[in-house]
């Protein structure tokens, strides 16, 4: 088992630790999970090929990339995202990734839930700090992840249209 403490500190600087059962690292879009909960890696998998288009701000070096997947003993998930290294040539106008994570996730979670969960997150995380990338957008607005018959979906507020299934973003 792995001991990960810091993860919750308050003012009295009490530390709740968490004991994880496996963790795994693989790619942005990774074709098999080692081990891992298979439907939270095709989750990450659809996020992370859909994080490749339909984004406004700065460019961002996203090809190392790599998702951490925490599992506790209670089937809780937590994920991370952070940046691989960057090929010195590719430094010059292009921002590093912002490194996050999070939980909420659980491996009882369908696919599409878990989908949706994570893209919104990383939406989140992205457009809310630095360097403040919109994504995925359609014209100007920020789409939307949803449930809708089963599937993770991008929906556009707007007009209330599926854009596309989550990671199948690329070919919409």
């Amino acid at each position: 088992m792995q001991l990960f403490s810091g993860a919750v500190e308050n003012q009295r600087s009490d530390i709740q630790a968490f004991e994880y059962v496996d963790v795994w690292r693989v790619p942005l879009v990774p074709t098999s999970g080692d081990g891992a909960p298979t439907q939270i890696v095709d989750a990450c998998s659809a996020v992370g090929s859909d994080l490749h288009c339909r984004r406004h701000g700065p460019d961002v070096y996203l090809e190392n990339a790599v998702w951490t997947i925490s599992l506790l003993e209670t089937g809780d998930c937590h994920i991370g995202l952070e940046p691989g290294p960057r090929p010195r040539h590719k430094t010059a106008g292009v921002e590093p990734l912002k490194s996050f994570s999070f939980g909420g996730l659980h491996i009882d979670q369908s696919l599409a839930e878990a989908t949706v969960l994570i893209a919104d997150t990383v939406q989140g995380e992205l457009a809310g700090y630095p360097p403040f990338i919109q994504w995925p957008i359609e014209e100007k607005r920020l789409l939307m992840p949803l449930v809708r018959d089963g599937r993770a979906i991008w929906r556009d507020p707007r007009t209330d249209r599926q854009v596309a299934e989550i990671g199948l973003l690329r070919s919409a």
